[in-house]
């Protein structure tokens, strides 16, 4: 059985990991016809937005997963 402090640091260093990878996926995703022209910095803070939390959900549920399996044993 780990210890909670080993989850939540695993959380943190994991969501600090993910979120980058995250972001470069997004940018596939064109948003500049939902956008007017010359707002990047628009699009730019959407993509950082959307990234942390979809970063913050897939760590969630990953660790979860994990306090899930080691809560088996």
């Amino acid at each position: 059985m780990f210890l909670e402090e080993v989850f939540l640091i695993a959380r943190i260093v994991m969501f600090f990991i993910a979120t980058p990878f995250i972001y470069k996926a997004l940018q596939a995703v064109d948003l500049s016809k939902i956008f007017k022209a010359n707002s990047s910095d628009q699009i730019r803070f959407i993509y950082m937005v959307i990234a942390i939390i979809l970063g913050y959900l897939f760590v969630d549920a990953l660790v979860s997963l994990f306090e899930n399996m080691n809560g088996l044993l």
